[in-house]
């Protein structure tokens, strides 16, 4: 394949996010908030695979990860937060109270991409911080789980996801979910057949991404445990 070739296809991945971001900012002017949803869905996806194809293809670059950062801050920063504030705004929550808790949702998501970016690259190493598209489409699924339809929890989770984006907490990659024993899988499988069964088939993508917003002080916890451990 020519080299140019290579390295365009993964930035065409990242224009596709950046394109689905806008679009989705653009349909929640006429507040059609499920394709906005979907749209930013789609646009984690895509910021998976430019990532992806930029390591495959060897054609990771300076540029390849700054343009990755600014679509992100658009389709994972700026969509989700018009989102989150007319979501917060349908349950019931005071406009000043939904603006600033939104705000704060982009404002944490810039920091963790501005950190993300001065941060020595190793690939092999944990996320520091919940990756902001991991933190807009956790937000987003737990939009279409009814139980979160609930004025107080909507501000609460909103926040608390804010912190974990600028969180020192460790957070698998996708090479690391993937190298998971079968036991973890199965362990996976069972938590989801049970979420499905006991809340719908709402609360299980909503599971999915809760048990990465968890992985994050769960790992946290388990290495500052067995650091303690070795020591004594």
């Amino acid at each position: 394949m020519p080299r140019q070739l290579t390295l365009i296809i993964p930035s065409t991945a990242t224009f596709g996010s950046l394109m689905l971001g806008v679009l989705a900012i653009m349909v929640l002017a006429d507040n059609n908030f499920l394709i906005a949803a979907i749209l930013i869905t789609l646009g984690s996806i895509l910021d998976v695979l430019d990532g992806q194809l930029a390591v495959r293809l060897d054609a990771v670059s300076d540029i390849g990860k700054e343009l990755d950062s600014l679509a992100d801050v658009v389709t994972f920063g700026v969509a989700p937060t018009i989102l989150i504030y007319h979501l917060l705004l349908i349950v019931g929550v005071d406009r000043p109270i939904a603006a600033i808790t939104s705000l704060a949702f982009v404002v944490a998501g810039a920091f963790r991409l501005a950190r993300f970016n001065t941060t020595p690259s190793n690939r092999s190493a944990f996320f520091k911080g919940m990756p902001i598209p991991m933190a807009s489409v956790l937000l987003i699924t737990a939009s279409f789980w009814q139980h979160w339809v609930v004025n107080i929890w909507w501000t609460v989770a909103v926040i608390t996801v804010s912190y974990l984006m600028i969180s020192p907490f460790p957070y698998p990659k996708s090479k690391h979910v993937l190298a998971l024993p079968p036991v973890a899988w199965a362990g996976m499988a069972i938590i989801m057949m049970t979420c499905w069964l006991a809340a719908g088939w709402q609360a299980v993508p909503f599971g999915i991404f809760l048990l990465y917003a968890l992985s994050g002080p769960a790992l946290s916890v388990f290495t500052v445990t067995r650091q303690r451990l070795s020591r004594a």
